[in-house]
């Protein structure tokens, strides 16, 4: 037999989970940055196999691990950051000065955070990274443009602030973990197993290939530093894989390095330079989580671990388990416990 994650919604509190020990225990890594100690738990005897006759065909598994996502296009990347089950969670390379992040979506999870100011409002997180979930941070990075500055809105929590716009480019998060990027209502609606939606503008990148208004920087927000300003994109392969570019450029440029990054759609985020903001969590000898900025150029000095007035995006170790192992690691979603499948 073997064990299968089941993904979940938005998160809460960190959460292990005990299987009984029907297969022998696997080896658990959980760093909180590569090259780091790892935790881990010896292997068990492994049962004997049953005896066979020889007429009788050998057991079969009845499941395999689903095939491990890997970075593509032709950006030369490296693994940084965290590592989970063996793996890194992160990738990072550069295309033509643009810096670029490719995000596991096996082991990691998108959660999306509104603002204090920017809508305002009570939002369970309330601007910022909760200490339930800081064990579990991988990265954090900006939203949006202001509400007031996109023809589009959000959905969150049950709720929509402003109306979700056809034709917008929109980040979607689902509840079983997945999140994609697509037009409205052409790629992606208000299905309902989405948890959450931030527009931004239309897309950037559509079937591997700059859109046309790509070329004409002021179709992209109003720039503080000249054309070439602070921007930041976020988009999706053709394997699920979740990509974060960064740099002072023209929207083309940013459109052409995350199609390098193998990006098959993608859409523009928050621009300027107080703005743009991707960073690592690590654990301090205290215990305690911080926060330090890898690519762009401003946003908040703690990186969302104090309240924070615009939105902004955590990523988080999933729930999952090893391939033959006896744990779960991650947490679970909100108000229910994490869940392990068995196939037998």
């Amino acid at each position: 037999m073997g064990l299968v994650p089941t993904r979940a919604p938005a998160l809460r509190t960190p959460h292990r989970v005990v299987v009984p020990a029907l297969v022998a225990a696997a080896v658990l890594l959980v760093t909180p940055f590569a090259g780091a100690t790892a935790r881990t738990q010896t292997p068990g005897p492994t049962p004997a196999a049953p005896a066979t006759s020889p007429t009788t065909a050998p057991p079969t598994t009845a499941t395999t691990a689903p095939a491990r996502p890997a970075p593509g296009g032709s950006v030369a990347w490296r693994p940084e950051g965290r590592t989970a089950a063996g793996r890194p969670l992160v990738h990072r390379g550069n295309a033509n000065g643009v810096e670029l992040a490719w995000i596991d979506p096996q082991l990691t999870r998108l959660v999306f955070a509104p603002g204090t100011r920017d809508p305002g409002g009570p939002w369970s997180w309330g601007g910022q990274i909760p200490d339930a979930v800081r064990p579990l941070l991988v990265a954090g990075f900006n939203g949006g443009f202001q509400m007031q500055d996109i023809p589009g809105g959000f959905y969150h929590e049950g709720r929509t602030v402003k109306s979700l716009v056809p034709g917008q480019g929109s980040l979607v998060i689902y509840n079983d973990g997945r999140a994609t990027v697509g037009e409205w209502g052409r790629d992606v609606s208000l299905t309902p197993d989405v948890v959450s939606v931030r527009q931004n503008l239309g897309l950037l990148v559509d079937n591997g290939a700059p859109v046309a208004s790509a070329g004409n920087p002021g179709a992209w927000g109003t720039s503080v530093a000249g054309t070439a300003t602070a921007r930041s994109a976020i988009g999706v392969d053709a394997n699920g894989g979740i990509i974060v570019g960064m740099a002072r450029v023209v929207p083309q440029g940013l459109a052409q390095a995350m199609i390098a990054a193998g990006a098959v759609r993608a859409m523009q985020m928050d621009i300027n330079p107080d703005w743009v903001t991707f960073g690592f969590f690590g654990t301090n000898p205290d215990g305690s989580v911080s926060g330090a900025r890898v690519m762009g150029t401003g946003g908040p000095s703690n990186l969302f671990l104090t309240p924070h007035t615009r939105d902004f995006f955590a990523v988080v170790l999933e729930p999952h388990v090893v391939p033959g192992g006896s744990k779960v690691v991650g947490a679970p979603p909100v108000g229910a416990p994490a869940k392990v499948k068995v196939r037998k």
